[in-house]
C-alpha cells in the first residue's frame, strides 16, 4: 500500500513522539550536493526547510536541494540509478532531541 508523503511524515512523528523536528541529510538527486531538510509539524501538516523530499520507490526517497527544486520542481526519472536514494522510516536516530537521517 502506498501512502502520500504527508501520511509517511505523520507516521514518523507518531513513532517518535519525543521529537519536535526531524532532519534528513542526503545528496540532491539533480546536482549531487549535500542537502539538509528540516521537517517540523505545523497546524496544516508539515513544514520542510532546506529542500524537497520525493517518494521514488516503496522504501526509497529522493532529496532535492532548494536551488535545483527552484529550477525544476519535478523528478522526471525516479528510477534512474543513483546513490541519492534516502530510506526514512528505519533510520530515525535515538540520539538527542532531534533526529538526523543520513
Amino acid at each position: 500500500m502506498l501512502f502520500p508523503m504527508i501520511e509517511i511524515l505523520r507516521k514518523m512523528f507518531e513513532a517518535n513522539p519525543e521529537k519536535s523536528r526531524i532532519v534528513i541529510k542526503g545528496k540532491c538527486s539533480d546536482c549531487g550536493r549535500e542537502a539538509t531538510i528540516d521537517i517540523t509539524p505545523t497546524s496544516g501538516g508539515f513544514g520542510l526547510q532546506g529542500g524537497a523530499l520525493f517518494k521514488c520507490s516503496a522504501d526509497g526517497y529522493l532529496v532535492k536541494c532548494p536551488d535545483c527544486y527552484q529550477v525544476n520542481p519535478i523528478i522526471h526519472d525516479i528510477y534512474k540509478p543513483q546513490n541519492t536514494n534516502v530510506s526514512l522510516l528505519d533510520k530515525v536516530s535515538e540520539e538527542g532531541p532531534d533526529s538526523v537521517l543520513e
